[in-house]
């Protein structure tokens, strides 16, 4: 019964609950709907007076455009009335300027016309003149022109000398400029030491005692030693020192490497230093070969076949002194002086090279066939595969023939250059002093030298003159007159050059306006 009441109940709690919720959902609505009125009233009044806002400004800014509009159809009006202005004038202008070129047209054809005329008689008087001219002069027409044509290459035969004299006058100073220059930089580009060969050479002994050894008793292995080979031989110089001194070279090897021998020895006799000597100077040809061989993969000429006496000529020159240059070191600074000076003028530097190492190869057999040595220099190049052109250039550099080439011409430099070389070439102090005092003296004898400077090794003098004493007319003559006696008196090899300066200097001083000149000498 309970839960039949308890259903019951229920459900009538439930039917009575409907209407009482249908009533308040309405109740609800209806408020909500008034307040979405209200709001879409609200919203519709903003959009009206927003609307009437814009419409507002839109004819504001419709007036503005419109009022814009007609300033710029105005302006643009008063452009076109001042441009049809404008063409009008130009117009005009054109009108006049075409008037004024045709009343120019007509004045240039008188002109013209005029022109034409005075030609013509211009033409008939030339003639006249000529015809004139002849009859006074005594000669046709056809002479006359010869005549004047005449004097014409006379004058232009002169001019030509004097313009061409004035050109060599140039040219010879800027080729002692360029040359000196030149100079210059190959003398700072080489920087090895001076060829000069030792008087003597010097062999270390372990101890004095066995300087003994090479003596012998009673000096008898010094003796023959010394008789065999030429050589002189000093032991008391220097502690555990022996030298050696030859002027051949070759002879002061052979005795050199013979004394390094015996003393390795222990017993030393005659018969022993006379079975070394024989062996080393036997030794000596195969030394000399070498010596060429290597010489000749220095200078980078092994693709070219040489016979065996070449390479050994070529070996000798290591033992052979010319002023006290060794040739060896002489003949590779000439190579490189010549290979340098002919790479800065564009030349064949294979033949620079060939010419100026090989030319002193006759001064290795010179003292034994009696030739002079360029002679020998040529003959021995002959034989071998060497150009007509670098023999020429090798041998040809003491003049005997005319040069043919630049390259000789080099080799001749390259020569001085190597030799001119403070100490390259040994000469004695006190020769070369007398030799100094000497130009000084003779320079120092004439009036008006003032005092007296000489340069480059003795090879240039220069006198400076008194300018007061002495006019420029006079210099080439003291100058000629200076060489004349030095020439006379000189023993000293070479040439010498006379310098002969006159230097004045003139100042001018301004002084109130006005200008005094002054001259100081």
């Amino acid at each position: 019964m309970s839960e039949a009441l308890t259903v019951t109940l229920i459900i009538l709690g439930a039917a009575a609950g409907i209407p009482i919720g249908f009533f308040i959902l309405k109740q609800n609505k209806e408020i909500k709907l008034s307040e979405y009125q209200e709001k879409a009233d609200k919203k519709i009044e903003e959009a009206k007076t927003e609307i009437h806002e814009l419409k507002a400004d839109i004819q504001k800014r419709k007036s503005e455009l419109k009022e814009k509009s007609i300033k710029r159809e105005t302006g643009l009006k008063e452009q076109y009335k001042r441009l049809e202005k404008l063409i009008a004038s130009k117009d005009e202008q054109m009108r006049r300027r075409e008037a004024e070129v045709n009343e120019m047209r007509g004045y240039l054809k008188l002109a013209q016309k005029e022109v034409d005329e005075q030609k013509k008689l211009t033409l008939e008087l030339k003639e006249k003149y000529k015809e004139n001219l002849a009859k006074r002069a005594g000669m046709n027409l056809s002479e006359a022109k010869d005549h004047i044509f005449a004097e014409l290459d006379k004058d232009l035969a002169h001019m030509k000398e004097d313009r061409m004299a004035r050109t060599v006058e140039v040219l010879e100073e800027d080729k002692k400029r360029h040359a000196k220059d030149l100079l210059v930089y190959v003398i700072q580009k080489y920087a090895k030491a001076s060829s000069v060969e030792r008087r003597s050479w010097k062999i270390t002994v372990k101890r004095d005692e066995q300087k003994a050894k090479i003596i012998g008793e009673n000096a008898k292995i010094l003796q023959t030693l010394e008789e065999i080979s030429g050589c002189e031989i000093i032991f008391n110089d220097a502690p555990n020192t022996i030298n050696v001194s030859c002027l051949d070279i070759v002879k002061k090897k052979i005795c050199f490497d013979t004394i390094k021998d015996l003393l390795n020895e222990r017993n030393v006799t005659e018969e022993r230093v006379k079975n070394i000597y024989e062996q080393k100077s036997n030794n000596i040809d195969k030394h000399l070969y070498q010596i060429g061989k290597e010489t000749i993969n220095k200078l980078e000429l092994n693709k070219r076949k040489y016979s065996e006496d070449f390479v050994k000529i070529m070996g000798r020159l290591y033992y052979r002194t010319s002023y006290g240059q060794n040739v060896m070191e002489h003949s590779f600074e000439v190579g490189y002086f010549t290979l340098m000076l002919g790479a800065e003028l564009g030349l064949d530097l294979e033949k620079c090279r060939i010419a100026g190492f090989f030319h002193d190869l006759g001064k290795a057999i010179d003292h034994e066939v009696g030739e002079p040595h360029d002679v020998l220099t040529k003959k021995i190049m002959e034989k071998e595969d060497f150009t007509h052109e670098e023999i020429h250039a090798a041998w040809n550099h003491h003049d005997a023939v005319p040069h043919e080439s630049p390259e000789a011409m080099l080799v001749k430099a390259a020569d001085a250059l190597s030799a001119s070389r403070p100490g390259a070439r040994q000469e004695s102090l006190e020769k070369f002093l007398e030799h100094i005092r000497m130009m000084d003296d003779v320079a120092n004898s004439y009036e008006g030298v003032k005092k007296t400077l000489a340069m480059a090794a003795g090879r240039e003098l220069r006198v400076l003159t008194d300018p007061s004493t002495l006019d420029d007319e006079n210099l080439a003559e003291l100058a000629e007159r200076i060489a004349n006696e030095i020439h006379d008196q000189k023993t000293y090899p070479g040439k010498i050059k006379i310098n002969v300066i006159r230097r004045t200097n003139t100042t001018s001083i301004a002084n109130k306006g006005t200008v005094a000149p002054k001259k100081r000498v």
